[in-house]
């Protein structure tokens, strides 16, 4: 048993010494740098073998890293199956380029090859998905910092999105009846996520979690909006809408609820990369993109939470300038004869919650709103005679 032990290491350490076929993952004449591990220590740590006297560089503390010990043979492990996948990588990258000709041929005679760049896009992941360096930016890189141009991110990205992100959403836009209330489904495409940078205080600036109860102060100015396609999108003839409806609104006329059109954007470009939507891209792109501007949600005293309801539509073509057109009416918004009128099909959403609080009133005065209304629960007949 020991001689077997002894032999299986010997061949280990032969073949993680003998020169690789390809080296497709350090070759960056075709492929790009985003690929790479931007901190040089820790892809040192990673593709190499560690000193024992420093440890890895991606734990966050000397001590921590002096007290990481490698699996035995695990470094030979590790360099014999890099080389192993690398070699699979070079076949998959080089049928990617075939292929990538083949289409660069075609192109000159004016075919449409939409079918083609998807199997392109196949074999990159393929060349790429088990490449550690990969691996380690999507777990542990910023998400935002994610190159979205690569389709191997894209897939990552998607698969780590649809194991939680998408999830929580689905339950929430199904549990505070965003669907159907607003909408009546949704398949969602791309991933949608809202922050309010006009904020200092961390507990309000970062992206919000889909659902939450926020205050009226932390929602005051548009906010930043993030629509990540993980199909691939090229080109600024994508064009989005984007519409934050409250069908919470009282209506006092029916006793009952309407539904109130809060932003309103359209013919909004994006792609894979350049996919932000903020006030200095609109401020860029003019006026005509947003035909209703920004009011936040503003919920009256005494009355339940406010859903506002954040949905984005893709567009098959644009949009025309015209209020006419638009068929638009802030008050008593009927979004689905919108989306329908303009043959818009939703690719994503999220929601946020609103209740009366002490700083509605200020932003109320902000947006000439008025002081706003007190409900007060009144006793029936019957009560009062009871």
């Amino acid at each position: 048993m020991r001689r077997r032990a002894l032999a299986a290491t010997s061949k280990i350490s032969s073949l993680a010494q003998a020169p690789s076929v390809s080296r497709v993952w350090s070759n960056f004449e075709s492929r790009s740098p985003s690929l790479l591990i931007n901190n040089e220590q820790v892809k040192k740590g990673l593709l190499n073998k560690l000193d024992p006297k420093q440890g890895p560089a991606s734990y966050p503390t000397y001590e921590e890293r002096l007290q990481y010990h490698s699996p035995l043979e695990i470094d030979e492990t590790f360099a014999v199956s890099y080389k192993i996948l690398e070699e699979e990588a070079s076949r998959s990258f080089a049928s990617a380029q075939r292929l990538q000709e083949i289409k660069n041929n075609l192109v000159k005679e004016g075919k449409d090859l939409g079918h083609l760049q998807t199997r392109i896009d196949e074999k990159l992941i393929q060349a790429e998905i088990k490449n550690p360096e990969v691996l380690y930016n999507v777990e542990f890189s910023d998400p935002d910092s994610i190159d979205m141009s690569q389709p191997v991110y894209r897939h990552l990205m998607k698969q780590k999105w649809e194991d939680h992100d998408l999830m929580l959403l689905m339950q929430r836009l199904e549990q505070l009846h965003v669907i159907p209330d607003t909408m009546p489904t949704l398949d969602p495409k791309a991933e949608v996520k809202i922050k309010f940078t006009h904020n200092t205080d961390p507990l309000f600036k970062g992206w919000v979690v889909p659902g939450s109860m926020v205050p009226a102060h932390s929602v005051s100015k548009p906010p930043t909006i993030k629509v990540q396609e993980f199909d691939r999108i090229e080109g600024d003839n994508n064009l989005y809408t984007v519409l934050i409806v409250n069908p919470d609104t009282p209506n006092l006329e029916t006793n009952s609820f309407t539904t109130k059109l809060h932003y309103g954007l359209k013919n909004v470009p994006l792609n894979n990369v350049d996919n932000l939507i903020d006030v200095p891209k609109l401020m860029k792109m003019g006026p005509k993109v947003t035909f209703q501007e920004y009011t936040p949600l503003t919920p009256e005293k005494n009355t339940s939470y406010q859903r506002a309801c954040l949905w984005v539509f893709r567009q098959p073509q644009k949009i025309a300038d015209d209020a006419e057109a638009l068929q638009l009416g802030q008050e008593h918004f009927d979004i689905r004869k919108f989306a329908q009128d303009h043959g818009l099909t939703a690719v994503g959403a999220t929601v946020w919650r609103q209740k009366f609080d002490r700083s509605v009133p200020k932003v109320r005065e902000e947006y000439g709103l008025g002081p706003g209304r007190v409900y007060y629960k009144t006793r029936s007949d019957e009560m009062v005679n009871f």
